[in-house]
């Protein structure tokens, strides 16, 4: 569905466009065609978790964007919720899962993968909540990542954590997805991280290279405040003034990113990445096979029932 959208402050209207607005949404698009930037919003409440119709959604998004919008050069990765960018993969896809929905779910997030991490467009991660599991892999994915170095969200205390934790959920983070861990944050660091589900706070995630950049509620406005706020999907504007400033950084690098001459970019890009898409794709059946012989196991079924279990007993405490 395509809606009319309001465009307000400074930004030429001729130059900008949104692609979908309807609040049911999976994906939120925007397109500034004149400064070369999107913006994808992750809107699947409460907690952005990938099921295979947002894995699908996810990648649809990005291809659109690749094939029909060439002047843009650069796109945000954001989230309509502000204290969860995403809680990783949907818990529902894997526990007691349909023998033949369940091969189709994990190769739709290989794809998200191959296109996220292969894509021609620069990608800027806006992480102002936290990132767990494949939330953290989605981040991992993109160019570069800039995280809130905590505050408040809707009143309450709020500090954003990212990391692989998949072993404290009972389960294992699958190969690619580590040694992605692994070449972010060097060896040993990634191999302590991910025997022990490690989720990092902001500053010891910029620390280690985890993220590039952590941003301050009180920085200041930005001359770019317009034209984010124009980019930024009606039903978005109000429920995301609250990560302002870090999406107000994470536009900056997306405009950054925009200007350098893009055959140099991607192909700088494709010097660090290609080899890995290359083997993903080449090992995608034994990856998918590996996978679901080892969540299918009882052990990791009831590692998984334990689990959400723990996540209604906290959820009525509240």
């Amino acid at each position: 569905m395509i809606s009319r959208f309001r465009i307000g402050g400074s930004v030429a209207i001729r130059h900008h466009r949104h692609l979908s607005s309807a609040a049911g949404e999976l994906i939120q698009t925007g397109i500034d065609e004149g400064n070369g930037v999107a913006i994808l919003v992750l809107n699947r409440p409460p907690a952005n978790s990938l099921s295979m119709e947002m894995n699908e959604e996810i990648s649809r998004s990005i291809k659109s964007i690749d094939e029909n919008h060439p002047k843009v050069q650069s796109v945000i990765l954001a989230s309509s919720n502000a204290a969860i960018f995403s809680a990783g993969l949907d818990v529902a896809e894997l526990i007691a899962p349909d023998s033949d929905r369940l091969p189709q779910f994990w190769k739709s997030l290989q794809q998200v993968y191959i296109d996220l991490y292969g894509s021609r467009l620069a990608t800027v991660a806006c992480l102002h909540g936290h990132a767990p599991a494949a939330g953290c892999f989605l981040a991992m994915a993109c160019d570069y990542r800039v995280m809130y170095a905590g505050g408040t969200v809707n009143g309450r205390k709020h500090m954003p954590k990212i990391g692989l934790n998949e072993t404290q959920l009972g389960i294992a983070a699958p190969p690619w997805m580590g040694q992605l861990l692994v070449r972010t944050i060097g060896f040993r660091r990634a191999e302590l991280a991910l025997a022990m589900g490690t989720l990092f706070p902001p500053h010891t995630a910029l620390e280690i290279g985890l993220v590039d950049e952590i941003v301050h509620s009180d920085t200041e406005e930005s001359s770019n405040d317009d034209a984010l706020q124009a980019l930024l999907p009606d039903e978005m504007k109000d429920q995301m003034m609250q990560q302002n400033a870090a999406l107000q950084q994470a536009y900056i690098q997306a405009t950054r990113f925009a200007k350098v001459p893009p055959q140099a970019r991607v192909a700088s890009k494709m010097l660090t990445r290609s080899e890995h898409l290359e083997d993903m794709i080449a090992k995608r059946q034994h990856d998918t096979d590996h996978f679901c012989g080892f969540i299918t196991q009882e052990e990791v079924q009831g590692n998984l029932r334990e689990y959400v279990q723990q996540l209604k007993t906290k959820s009525k405490q509240k």
